[in-house]
């Protein structure tokens, strides 16, 4: 009896774990603010998702499966599925105002001068996020690497953060005031070097140096900086 109790105990935990989902918000308010037209088609993602392990055709904002559900007050989101296989891959992604040619990620972007990104060889930005273990909801504004400073979610939440030890050596600890969150760390040259879910994170085989970091949520945002000793 007890063997079969193990048994279905871990079929249990293999069906919980089987799939996490990453939900992508953009907010265009801003952008159709500053005189952009909105596509018929509406906003798309594009990005190489079949590679990273979901059903979206890879760098096609034109197939259905990659269009967004407009949530009103210009806030559009996308829930993605991803096997569990997927957790650790990254996943290349911008959002697109119907189809390419309308999307964010040029080479003069706030994505590339506030170095979220990762160039794609083109001059172009390309949003990156390594797949975490747990569902994530991720909010930005149009072209940019945070939240919109006003908006659909009104005034911006800028959250507190705080890491220590800074300088730190081998572990930082970010202590955010946020349940779900995505932390970005690029070097001094802009390059994103790794993305955590994690509050504790591992900078062991980081070389000495001034890293940035960017702290993204459902509700808000920060960005800052930390030394590695």
């Amino acid at each position: 009896m007890k063997k079969i109790f193990t048994i279905l105990s871990l079929a249990l935990s293999t069906t919980a774990i089987s799939q996490v989902t990453v939900t992508y918000q953009v907010d265009i308010t801003e952008y159709i603010a500053g005189g952009a037209t909105l596509n018929a088609n509406g906003i798309r993602v594009g990005g190489n998702f079949t590679t990273a392990g979901a059903t979206i055709p890879d760098w096609t904002p034109s197939d259905a499966a990659s269009a967004m559900t407009d949530l009103g007050n210009g806030l559009w989101s996308i829930a993605v599925n991803y096997p569990a296989s997927s957790v650790g891959t990254t996943q290349l992604y911008k959002f697109v105002n119907g189809d390419w040619g309308t999307n964010e990620g040029v080479a003069s972007s706030l994505i590339a001068e506030d170095s979220c990104g990762t160039d794609d060889g083109g001059g172009n930005i390309n949003r990156t996020l390594i797949i975490p273990d747990t569902n994530t909801t991720l909010t930005f504004c149009w072209d940019k690497c945070s939240a919109c400073e006003t908006g659909s979610i009104g005034e911006i939440n800028k959250l507190e953060v705080k890491t220590y030890p800074n300088p730190a050596n081998d572990i930082i600890q970010f202590d955010i005031e946020a349940e779900n969150y995505l932390i970005s760390i690029s070097d001094i040259s802009g390059k994103l070097i790794m993305t955590s879910e994690k509050a504790i994170v591992d900078i062991s085989l980081l070389n000495s140096g001034i890293y940035t970091y960017f702290v993204n949520s459902a509700t808000g945002s920060a960005k800052g900086k930390f030394i590695k000793k």
